[in-house]
């Protein structure tokens, strides 16, 4: 069986890209990324795995498991998640966390004021 820390190999290596830059897309320090991919290193997360097989276009059944096809056939399959669904920055990720936080009584009150903020109507 291949092991997660050479699956991601492959994964990044197929996509053309180097550590960092996967790490940059993740969201994470390039020094974790390197650690992904090395035997006795730590794991990405199940998100961060999510994202890794988003941006390399490869089954997360695959990436994680090694189970399934390595690729999904864009004709017949379509993925559970896309990168449009994650935060693209630690920015975004902050506020999509500190929303998730906010009591329903302030949510109103802090989409009109993000949104004069930005200057966008309702």
């Amino acid at each position: 069986m291949v092991l997660l820390v050479n699956r991601i190999r492959e994964a990044r290596k197929l996509t053309g890209i180097t550590r960092a830059e996967l790490a940059r897309q993740v969201g994470v320090k390039p020094s974790a990324a390197a650690q992904w991919e090395q035997t006795g290193g730590t794991a990405p997360s199940v998100r961060n795995l999510i994202k890794i097989a988003s941006i390399t276009n490869v089954s997360f059944e695959w990436l994680a498991t090694g189970r399934g096809r390595l690729r999904l056939d864009s004709l017949s399959e379509i993925p559970a998640v896309t990168r449009e669904d994650f935060a693209h920055n630690l920015f975004e990720e902050q506020m999509l966390l500190l929303a998730r936080d906010t009591p329903v009584k302030w949510r109103d009150p802090l989409v009109t004021f993000m949104r004069a903020i930005v200057g966008k109507r309702p």
